[in-house]
């Protein structure tokens, strides 16, 4: 029988097939305890925080002690969490990285399920693998939507999100008649830092419309605080990330751009997010 040598020892094909069947096994059990019951994920986010003793966990969670024990013991057998010298539970090196994860997927499927309508109806492709993988961190994001009654309320919310900022990035593929603003009242008058990264034909439209003596000015005034960048492939998305605030609309499966939602958020987070998915698009694109 053919053999695999490994060191000083020789295990058998036949051997190593029974191993490889016991590791899938065991991965699939590993999965299973940490990701098929509510408690034992629960119980996994809220040792991230630190070791906890049983009467803590019980509490926090809201079970009886039997309840929680079981799913603890569960936990352990899989080398999830342990127990230590005074009985407090915590998280294994392996239990404190499939916490991570399962606090990424949690926060995920809570943005993705609170706003169900608004990511299904958009085109999501403005948005590299890398940042998909991130977008838990919009957790607590609100939506603002404009009613019959009130269309100009997604507009209106975003003049004032900008009015008050003192640093503005952004990425945009749609034109809109704030890049007059930005540039006379934000720039000159309050001195804001702002840097953009916009399509050829946004920077056409940029030049055409802004009056020609405050655009010289802009761009010969050493004080004023302008960036504009080109991008080298047209992308379908509107960000807004100031030092308080993120927005971020999307275009509609038809290739219109919804000027009607936009998703807000003040969290520390979902700003973290913004600005790396502006560093990804300045990456992409050339400076003017």
């Amino acid at each position: 029988m053919a053999t695999i040598i490994e060191g000083e020892e020789e295990i058998s094909v036949r051997d190593r097939s029974v191993i490889k069947g016991q590791k899938g096994q065991n991965i699939q059990n590993s999965i299973r305890i940490a990701v098929c019951s509510e408690l034992r994920r629960q119980i996994i986010i809220a040792l991230r925080e630190g070791k906890r003793a049983l009467s803590e966990l019980r509490d926090s969670l809201g079970v009886s002690s039997t309840t929680a024990i079981h799913a603890l013991r569960e936990l352990e057998k899989e080398n999830i969490i342990f127990q230590d010298k005074s009985r407090k539970y915590g998280l294994t090196r392996i239990g404190y990285v499939i916490g991570l994860k399962l606090s990424d997927f949690v926060d995920a499927v809570e943005v993705l399920k609170k706003h169900e309508d608004f990511w299904l109806t958009h085109d999501l492709s403005g948005i590299p693998p890398h940042l998909l993988e991130k977008i838990g961190w919009l957790k607590g994001s609100t939506l603002i939507e404009a009613p019959a009654t009130d269309f100009f309320r997604v507009h209106t919310v975003y003049v004032d999100i900008v009015r008050t900022a003192k640093e503005i990035i952004g990425v945009s593929s749609i034109f809109i008649p704030e890049f007059s603003f930005l540039f006379e009242k934000l720039l000159i008058d309050e001195g804001t830092e702002v840097q953009l990264v916009i399509t050829k034909e946004v920077l056409d439209r940029i030049l055409e419309t802004t009056d020609k003596d405050l655009l010289k000015r802009v761009l010969k005034d050493k004080i004023v605080k302008l960036k504009l960048y080109v991008m080298k492939e047209d992308k379908k998305i509107g960000l807004t990330v100031t030092d308080k605030f993120i927005s971020l609309g999307f275009f509609n499966l038809d290739g219109t751009y919804d000027w009607n939602r936009d998703l807000i958020s003040s969290s520390q987070r979902a700003i973290a997010w913004g600005r790396e998915l502006f560093k990804y698009y300045v990456n992409n694109s050339k400076i003017v």
